[in-house]
């Protein structure tokens, strides 16, 4: 065909960008007057055309997987619009292997392994799978007796969680309510029936009165400088809001002052050592004078004492007469 060929073919590409105004329109064109756009565009889709042409023919069984792509797309926009795409992504999980079959507690004394696990939320599946280990561990640090804990996942299937707990440091009493306190006198927990009838903490002193819990970080360190004291304390008795009563086991009552105190504890202990204080019939040790030591005598040894005392003082009389 030869050049009238390519004339021809060139007519048919002016044809296809005809304006519609008739022949006059491809005249037009074939003079040259052509639109810089309406070439730009051309070029474009000559590139196009030229680049589907290049693709390498689809493999067999390319549009099944698209399709199928495309289904489980919308099936899991669906779950997630539904709410259900924990769930779905959970069970998963756990089919390939992602499920917690092993959690190591450890460090837990006073907290129950069940408030534990509540408190890990790993749900019936208990999946790894999207578990915030973040998140459950503000929950367990909302347990009354947990202080700090660590966990961590070990995939597969092994979650391991240590636990440190409040040490218990004396039982506060306020009219009729008990509560478990630590060292520095923050509440742990509330001391309950079940505590009395099984006599746990038992051993521990009682914090007694408005504002020892608070107060707590100044008597009980102090007082545990000198275990000869400490082992037979069983009461801080917070008084007025100002100083401390406290309470021995054998009844004694040793009132200490406002301000010096340990330096009254300190003297305490000396006469506790050297003369056998503590030991003695005695209701009351004051020192909340400054230079000198009050003692108040049980009644029966305040009686036996007066008798002895009158005693002296007869045979002293006595004597006198006899002289």
């Amino acid at each position: 065909m030869g050049r009238g060929g390519r004339k021809l073919s060139s007519l048919s590409d002016k044809s296809v960008f005809k304006s519609g105004r008739g022949s006059s329109a491809g005249a037009s064109v074939s003079a040259g007057k052509v639109n810089p756009i309406t070439l730009a565009v051309r070029s474009r889709a000559r590139a196009l055309l030229r680049r589907i042409d290049s693709l390498p023919v689809p493999r067999a069984g390319t549009g099944t997987v698209l399709a199928l792509s495309f289904i489980v797309s919308g099936w899991l926009y669906g779950s997630v619009v539904a709410g259900t795409a924990p769930f779905l992504m959970s069970g998963a999980a756990s089919t390939v292997g992602l499920k917690a079959t092993n959690i190591v507690l450890t460090g837990q004394v006073e907290t129950s392994e069940q408030d534990l696990l509540d408190a890990l939320a790993l749900g019936s599946r208990g999946s790894l799978f999207g578990f915030d280990a973040a998140k459950a561990r503000g929950r367990v640090l909302e347990l009354p007796w947990v202080k700090d804990v660590a966990i961590r996942k070990l995939y597969p299937g092994r979650l391991a969680v240590g636990v440190v707990e409040k040490r218990a440091a004396a039982v506060w009493q306020h009219k009729d309510r008990l509560t478990v306190v630590d060292q520095s006198g923050e509440l742990i927990a509330k001391f309950g029936i079940a505590d009395l009838i099984n006599n746990r903490f038992s051993h521990l002193p009682h914090l007694v009165g408005m504002g020892a819990p608070e107060a707590a970080d100044e008597i009980l360190p102090s007082v545990a400088l000198y275990p000869a004291i400490a082992g037979r304390v069983r009461s801080y008795v917070r008084v007025a809001g100002r100083r401390w009563d406290l309470g021995l086991s054998n009844g004694l009552t040793i009132r200490l002052p406002e301000n010096g105190l340990l330096d009254k504890l300190y003297e305490l202990d000396e006469l506790a050592g050297r003369d056998r204080l503590l030991e003695r019939e005695i209701d009351v040790v004051d020192m909340r004078i400054a230079d000198r030591v009050v003692l108040r005598l049980q009644p029966v040894a305040a009686s036996a004492r007066a008798e002895l005392v009158a005693a002296r003082l007869k045979a002293m009389k006595a004597a006198e007469r006899k002289l």
